[in-house]
């Protein structure tokens, strides 16, 4: 099984990437793939085209309101009955959407039967795809399973670049348990290149790996036309860039 975990600030093409990530998997038949959307502003149902009923977080609330009524079994059982409820399936992958962060309260009970529940769910499928906030709220709650490849996406500016570097500081602090690490440098302009102080920020985020993918206009019209990942070619650029970071990553 192999997991790869997306993050960085918002806006800076990530759900995107993995959307395109899970495509590529499902091209180059390495399925079934579970994609599972760790961001609090879920929107990778829509780069894939599909829609969700039900989040984790909110199977979670149920069973803090239901807590008196049910026993330490029974609340088990509610919980797995209503994850299985929550996997969205499709062709070739299925989604799973986490949701927001629980508000105050103790979820002690709740996150570990979460991190069961989705650890014996994500046995089924040799690759997980997970777009996660720059926060890593889920990996940091153990509710996400080990981590193969977190590769955090940046735009190419200063401020950035800083942000992804702080995703990898946030991954040292916590312990997580993270195997390797790559940056995506997204939304370069074409022809172009980093200037010397872009370089360093880079340096600095200290990632094993580093990809430069282009700004595609493919991209931007499907964010405007409200479309999905299928409406990219596989002759655009985009598309080709994240091909070749797939084929890399997992040789």
């Amino acid at each position: 099984m192999t997991t790869i975990a997306l993050a960085g600030k918002g806006g800076t093409g990530k759900t995107t990437i993995a959307g395109l990530m899970v495509r590529w998997l499902l091209a180059n038949r390495k399925t079934p793939v579970l994609a599972v959307d760790a961001d609090a502003n879920a929107n990778l149902n829509e780069a894939l085209g599909v829609s969700y009923a039900a989040t984790v977080g909110g199977v979670r609330e149920d069973a803090r309101a239901k807590a008196g009524a049910l026993g330490g079994m029974a609340k088990q059982q509610f919980l797995e009955a209503r994850i299985n409820q929550a996997l969205v399936e499709s062709e070739g992958f299925d989604l799973i959407v986490m949701g927001r962060p629980e508000g105050p309260g103790c979820y002690c009970f709740a996150n570990n039967v979460l991190r069961d529940v989705l650890g014996r769910i994500s046995k089924s499928y040799p690759f997980i795809v997970v777009d996660c906030e720059a926060g890593l709220e889920h990996l940091s709650r153990r509710t996400l399973l080990e981590v193969d490849w977190l590769v955090v996406v940046s735009d190419p500016s200063i401020r950035g670049l800083k942000t992804a570097r702080r995703v990898g500081e946030v991954v040292e602090e916590l312990k997580t348990r993270v195997k390797r690490r790559a940056l995506i440098i997204n939304r370069m302009d074409k022809g172009s290149s980093l200037n010397e102080k872009q370089e360093q920020a880079v340096k600095e985020c200290g990632m094993e790996k580093v990809f430069q993918l282009p700004f595609d206009e493919a991209v931007r019209d499907m964010d405007e036309k409200g479309g999905t990942i299928k409406d990219i070619g596989e002759d655009n650029a985009i598309y080709k860039a994240v091909s070749g970071v797939m084929a890399d990553i997992l040789k």
